[in-house]
C-alpha cells in the first residue's frame, strides 16, 4: 500500500470541491482522507479505468474556499500484477513522483533494498512496516534518474547459483606443462554472501583487495587436446537495510583515515583509469567542494553529477575518466571511474566493483558484465556500495552479483593462466546462474 499526503492553500477563486488522480498503476482499491479537528475524516473516492490506466476521484464533504488550508492523504492498494518476482523475492519500481510514505501490511514479507533515501519505521499499533522520508525530507526521493523511480525489493533474498566452465585448448603441436590456471569468483562481503565450490582439485587464495581467486593445477594438455574445468557458487544478496540515509562520514574522519601510510591513502592513489590530477577533473572537484557543507555532501553531489550528465552509451571498451567526462558520455564503466575519481581525488577511499547484473530472463552471464563503486565510509567503519549507472546511492539491488573489486590490484583480468611449453593454449569461458 502507498499512501500520498498533499497539503496547501487553496488559491483558486471557486470552491475547491474534490480532486481527481491519474497512475498508469493497476490499482485494486483506493482511501482518502482529510485532516479535521477531531483527525482523519474518510472521504468517497471512485476509480474510472481509461485507456492510460486509472482515474482516481476524490469529492471533498464540504468545498474548500480560497485561502483556506487543506491537508488531504490518499491511499493506493497495489494490484500483484504490477509486482516482478525474482525467485521470492518482490520488485517494484514507482514511477517519479512525490510520495511522503510507502506502507508494507504484516504479511508482505521482509524490506530488502530500498533505493528511496528514506528509513524504515515499525508501526506497532498497525503492526505495518513503513518508508518514510529521512530527516529534513518532505518526502521520498531517489537518485535513479536513470529509472523509472524508487525502486523497492521485498521478500526472501534470492540465492544465485553461478555456473562456471572453462575450456583449455592446445591449439599447438606440443604438450603444455605444469598448467596453473586462475579465476575470480565472487567474494563473501558485507554485501554479498558466498558459498565457495568444493573441489578437491582446486585451491582459494585472496587478493590484496580480499577478492576470491581459485586455482587449478593441471599437469599436462597434450598437443591438440582440450581439458575442461567446470564448478559453481552459490551467492545469496544481502540488501541495503540501515544504509538507506547518506550521511557516510566527515571531513577530520577521512583525514584521519587517509593518513600517511594507511591502507586509506593507497586508496586515494590515480590509475590508468582515474586520473585523478587531470585538470577537468580537478576543476569539478573544486566546484562540488564549494557547493558541499560536509563530506557526506560532496559524495552525494559527486554521485548527482555522473548519474545525471554523463550519458549512458555503449562502447564496447574501458575508456578513461578524464574521456568520459570530457565527452560526457560513457557506460558502468566510465561513469563508476569518474565516481571513483572524483572521490579519490577529494580525499575519499573508493574503488571499482566488477561483476554482473541478473536478468531474470536470461542465465546466460557472459554478457550481463557490470561496473559499480566502494566508497569508505569513517561513520559506519566499513565500505558501501553504490551503482552510479542504475542511481542507487545507498546500495545496490538483489540484482547484482560482485565478482572482483579493484581498488589496489588494478586492471586485473578475470581469469589468467600461465604454463610451460612451445605451444599456444586457449581458455574460453561461459558463465551462467540459476536461482534456487
Amino acid at each position: 500500500m502507498v499512501k500520498q499526503f498533499v497539503a496547501g492553500i487553496w488559491e483558486g477563486i471557486n470552491p475547491f470541491l474534490g480532486f481527481s488522480y491519474s497512475s498508469s498503476l493497476p490499482i485494486d482499491g483506493c482511501a482518502a482522507y482529510i485532516k479535521g479537528i477531531k483527525g482523519k475524516i474518510s472521504v468517497p473516492t471512485s476509480i474510472t479505468k481509461t485507456k492510460d490506466g486509472i482515474k482516481i476521484f476524490v469529492e471533498f464533504p464540504q468545498p474548500i474556499m480560497s485561502g483556506d488550508k487543506y491537508v488531504y492523504e490518499l491511499q493506493l492498494l497495489l494490484n500483484q500484477s504490477c509486482i516482478e518476482k525474482i525467485g521470492n523475492l518482490n520488485v517494484f519500481e514507482w514511477p517519479k513522483e512525490n510520495l511522503t510514505e510507502i506502507v508494507f501490511l504484516q504479511n508482505a514479507g521482509k524490506i530488502f533494498f530500498s533505493s528511496a533515501l528514506a528509513k524504515i519505521i515499525f508501526d506497532a499499533k498497525e503492526k505495518t512496516r513503513n518508508i518514510i522520508p529521512g530527516t529534513f525530507a518532505k518526502s521520498l526521493v531517489s537518485h535513479a534518474s536513470k529509472s523509472s523511480g524508487i525502486r523497492i525489493e521485498w521478500g526472501f533474498a534470492p540465492t544465485y547459483r553461478v555456473h562456471f566452465h572453462y575450456q583449455l585448448i592446445n591449439l599447438g603441436s606440443n604438450n603444455a606443462k605444469n598448467i596453473e590456471f586462475s579465476s575470480y569468483i565472487p567474494p563473501a562481503t558485507k554485501f554479498q554472501k558466498v558459498i565457495n565450490p568444493v573441489n578437491s582439485h582446486a585451491k582459494i587464495v585472496k587478493d590484496d583487495d580480499s577478492n576470491s581467486i581459485i586455482k587449478f593445477n593441471i599437469a599436462d594438455i597434450p598437443a591438440g587436446k582440450t581439458e575442461y574445468i567446470s564448478f559453481h557458487v552459490d551467492v545469496a544478496p544481502n540488501g541495503n537495510l540501515g544504509v538507506m540515509l547518506p550521511n557516510f562520514g566527515k571531513w577530520t574522519e577521512y583525514k584521519i583515515v587517509t593518513k600517511e601510510g594507511s591502507l586509506g591513502e593507497k586508496m586515494l592513489k590515480p590509475s590508468t583509469y582515474w586520473p585523478i590530477f587531470d585538470p577537468e577533473i580537478q576543476d569539478l572537484i573544486s566546484a562540488l567542494n564549494k557547493n558541499s557543507i560536509n563530506a557526506s555532501t560532496f559524495i552525494k553531489l559527486a554521485f548527482e553529477f555522473v548519474n545525471r550528465k554523463i550519458r549512458y552509451e555503449i562502447n564496447g571498451f574501458r575508456d578513461t575518466a578524464a574521456n568520459a567526462l570530457r565527452l560526457r558520455r560513457g557506460d558502468c564503466s566510465e561513469i563508476s571511474d569518474l565516481f571513483v575519481s572524483i572521490l579519490r581525488g577529494g580525499g575519499i577511499p573508493a574503488r571499482i566493483v566488477h561483476g554482473w547484473t541478473i536478468n531474470p530472463e536470461e542465465q546466460n552471464l557472459n554478457d550481463k558484465g557490470h561496473a559499480w563503486c566502494e566508497f569508505y565510509s569513517p561513520s559506519a567503519k566499513t565500505w558501501r556500495q553504490c551503482d552510479p549507472t542504475w542511481g542507487f546511492l545507498t546500495g545496490v539491488s538483489c540484482q547484482h552479483i560482485c565478482r572482483q573489486r579493484e581498488g589496489l590490484n588494478l586492471e586485473q583480468n578475470t581469469f589468467f593462466w600461465n604454463y610451460r611449453g612451445k605451444t599456444e593454449l586457449e581458455v574460453k569461458e561461459t558463465i551462467s546462474y540459476q536461482i534456487f
